[in-house]
């Protein structure tokens, strides 16, 4: 039996007494969903792209947890358990689905109050339209460098440039959206070429969604602008460094590990990496 068969074997006869359903397969990642509640609660198990291994996640459409937030134990490592066989992969498989009935049930029910008024909130957002998205997608290069001029920004640390990108954006607060649309295409601009340049990636354009974004090697899609627009809206400009520090480290961490163990010039499978990673 194939290794995606299993997974679903195993997750369907862990999950299915709880009402979980098989709902997709996509980027190594297979998902069981049930509804409860108005809430669309999900368990996913994901392999890493580069080897034999398994990873359990949970969410509610707003809270997400692995390991550490299931159990409530900052100690608990028990993402990415490596199999060699299919003996090993079963028993992988069942350990991480132990956490669900013995941690994970009990933490969407905690969750489900804080996450549906999360969601309510969320539904109040605002969101860039589709010609900001294709401004964005068209003319990053020529506002990143129009920026970059206009600040003189050349020999700034890559702290520096976010903590500019934060006071920028803390002055168009309060505004109007309609009048700080243009700001915010161009601090995205700036943001999404520095993720590029950190982890490697392309500006990509989703015609038939009108959506543009990163899409990173190894973290597939951002979307930048929706990121600016939602800190924007919320008044909490740290997240900038927040977004931009959490993710690049998670990125670095895999990537070190992974040229620890196969020498420097290690790159992602050209299977799925379009880009080079660059040096880290």
């Amino acid at each position: 039996m194939g290794k995606k068969s299993i997974v679903v074997e195993v997750m369907k006869k862990r999950l299915a007494p709880y009402g979980f359903q098989y709902a997709e397969y996509e980027g190594y990642r297979w998902r069981f969903s049930r509804e409860l509640d108005g809430l669309i609660q999900s368990v996913v198990i994901q392999r890493s792209y580069h080897g034999n291994d398994y990873t359990l996640e949970m969410d509610n459409g707003y809270w997400f947890g692995r390991s550490r937030e299931i159990t409530d134990d900052p100690n608990c490592k028990l993402d990415f358990l490596p199999f060699h066989n299919e003996e090993e992969q079963i028993a992988v498989l069942n350990k991480l689905l132990d956490l669900v009935e013995q941690y994970g049930l009990k933490k969407l029910e905690e969750k489900a109050e804080e996450s549906r008024a999360k969601i309510k909130e969320m539904e109040e957002w605002l969101y860039p339209t589709p010609e900001m998205y294709k401004k964005l997608y068209e003319e990053n290069s020529k506002l990143t460098q129009n920026f970059m001029e206009q600040y003189n920004t050349d020999k700034l640390s890559e702290e520096d440039m976010l903590l500019l990108l934060k006071r920028e954006l803390e002055k168009v607060k309060g505004e109007p959206y309609e009048d700080v649309q243009d700001k915010l295409i161009e601090l995205a601009s700036v943001y999404g070429n520095m993720f590029i340049k950190k982890v490697g990636g392309c500006w990509k354009y989703i015609e038939r969604d009108g959506l543009s974004g990163v899409d990173i090697t190894l973290y597939h899609w951002r979307n930048i602008l929706q990121e600016f627009v939602k800190i924007w809206q919320r008044e909490d400009v740290e997240l900038i460094l927040n977004y931009y520090n959490d993710n690049c480290n998670g990125i670095i961490r895999w990537v070190r590990t992974c040229r620890k163990l196969h020498g420097e010039d290690w790159q992602p499978s050209s299977a799925y990496a379009k880009w080079k990673v660059p040096p880290m």
